[in-house]
Protein backbone atom coordinates (compact mmCIF):
# COMPACT_ATOMS: atom_id res chain seq x y z
CA UNK A 1 0.00 0.00 0.00
CA UNK A 2 1.31 3.45 -0.92
CA UNK A 3 0.80 6.18 1.67
CA UNK A 4 2.28 9.63 2.25
CA UNK A 5 1.86 11.29 5.64
CA UNK A 6 2.71 14.85 6.66
CA UNK A 7 3.03 15.54 10.39
CA UNK A 8 2.93 19.03 11.89
CA UNK A 9 4.38 19.96 15.27
CA UNK A 10 4.62 23.12 17.35
CA UNK A 11 8.17 22.61 18.59
CA UNK A 12 7.97 25.61 20.92
CA UNK A 13 5.16 23.98 22.88
CA UNK A 14 6.10 20.37 22.14
CA UNK A 15 2.70 19.41 20.73
CA UNK A 16 1.21 18.10 17.50
CA UNK A 17 -0.81 20.69 15.56
CA UNK A 18 -4.38 19.71 14.75
CA UNK A 19 -6.89 21.49 12.50
CA UNK A 20 -4.46 22.78 9.86
CA UNK A 21 -5.92 22.84 6.35
CA UNK A 22 -3.66 21.11 3.81
CA UNK A 23 -4.20 20.86 0.06
CA UNK A 24 -2.35 18.22 -2.00
CA UNK A 25 -1.76 18.77 -5.72
CA UNK A 26 0.03 16.88 -8.48
CA UNK A 27 1.30 18.28 -11.77
CA UNK A 28 -0.53 16.60 -14.64
CA UNK A 29 -0.07 17.63 -18.29
CA UNK A 30 1.71 20.81 -17.18
CA UNK A 31 -1.05 21.92 -14.78
CA UNK A 32 -1.55 21.47 -11.04
CA UNK A 33 -4.46 19.18 -10.23
CA UNK A 34 -5.96 19.07 -6.72
CA UNK A 35 -5.80 15.53 -5.30
CA UNK A 36 -7.20 16.15 -1.84
CA UNK A 37 -8.05 18.80 0.72
CA UNK A 38 -7.64 17.65 4.31
CA UNK A 39 -7.33 18.86 7.88
CA UNK A 40 -4.69 17.57 10.29
CA UNK A 41 -5.97 15.16 12.92
CA UNK A 42 -5.33 15.31 16.69
CA UNK A 43 -1.87 13.79 16.09
CA UNK A 44 -1.01 16.55 13.59
CA UNK A 45 -1.18 14.17 10.59
CA UNK A 46 -2.70 14.19 7.12
CA UNK A 47 -2.24 11.22 4.79
CA UNK A 48 -2.59 10.51 1.09
CA UNK A 49 -3.41 6.90 0.23
CA UNK A 50 -3.42 4.91 -3.01
CA UNK A 51 -6.95 6.15 -3.70
CA UNK A 52 -5.71 9.77 -3.63
CA UNK A 53 -2.61 9.09 -5.76
CA UNK A 54 -4.38 7.28 -8.60
CA UNK A 55 -2.67 4.75 -10.86
CA UNK A 56 0.62 6.60 -11.43
CA UNK A 57 2.34 7.62 -8.20
CA UNK A 58 5.41 9.11 -9.93
CA UNK A 59 5.52 12.85 -10.49
CA UNK A 60 5.80 16.22 -8.78
CA UNK A 61 3.53 17.06 -5.86
CA UNK A 62 2.82 20.05 -3.69
CA UNK A 63 1.28 20.16 -0.23
CA UNK A 64 0.12 23.60 0.86
CA UNK A 65 -0.43 24.04 4.60
CA UNK A 66 -2.28 27.03 6.04
CA UNK A 67 -0.43 27.38 9.33
CA UNK A 68 -1.06 31.09 10.00
CA UNK A 69 -4.49 30.43 11.49
CA UNK A 70 -2.94 27.94 13.95
CA UNK A 71 -0.40 30.48 15.20
CA UNK A 72 -3.12 33.12 15.70
CA UNK A 73 -5.42 30.67 17.49
CA UNK A 74 -2.59 29.43 19.70
CA UNK A 75 -2.01 32.93 21.05
CA UNK A 76 1.18 33.81 19.23
CA UNK A 77 1.54 37.54 18.55
CA UNK A 78 1.86 37.99 14.80
CA UNK A 79 2.33 41.08 12.66
CA UNK A 80 -0.35 42.06 10.15
CA UNK A 81 1.78 40.50 7.42
CA UNK A 82 2.43 37.08 8.94
CA UNK A 83 5.98 35.82 8.61
CA UNK A 84 4.66 32.27 8.12
CA UNK A 85 1.10 31.91 6.85
CA UNK A 86 0.72 29.56 3.89
CA UNK A 87 3.55 27.05 3.52
CA UNK A 88 4.07 25.13 0.26
CA UNK A 89 6.12 21.93 0.23
CA UNK A 90 7.02 20.68 -3.26
CA UNK A 91 8.49 17.22 -3.77
CA UNK A 92 8.89 14.57 -6.45
CA UNK A 93 8.44 10.81 -6.46
CA UNK A 94 10.31 9.00 -9.22
CA UNK A 95 10.30 5.45 -7.86
CA UNK A 96 7.84 4.87 -5.01
CA UNK A 97 9.45 1.55 -4.12
CA UNK A 98 12.73 3.35 -3.32
CA UNK A 99 11.34 6.45 -1.60
CA UNK A 100 12.58 7.38 1.86
CA UNK A 101 10.32 6.37 4.72
CA UNK A 102 10.96 9.58 6.67
CA UNK A 103 12.16 13.00 5.61
CA UNK A 104 12.67 16.11 7.72
CA UNK A 105 12.46 19.19 5.45
CA UNK A 106 12.15 21.56 8.42
CA UNK A 107 12.14 21.36 12.18
CA UNK A 108 8.33 21.58 12.13
CA UNK A 109 7.27 19.08 9.44
CA UNK A 110 7.92 15.39 8.98
CA UNK A 111 7.05 13.44 5.82
CA UNK A 112 6.50 9.70 6.00
CA UNK A 113 6.18 7.77 2.76
CA UNK A 114 5.37 4.08 2.81
CA UNK A 115 6.17 2.59 -0.60
CA UNK A 116 4.30 -0.31 -2.09
CA UNK A 117 5.51 -3.66 -0.72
Amino acid sequence: MVQLTLSFFDTTRGIAISDIDVEFQKIHDGKWQVLAQMTTDSDGNVSLTEDDFGEDVTGYYEATARVGSYFLGAGYVLPTLKFIDVVPLRFGLSDPTQAPKSTYPSPHTVIHFNPAD
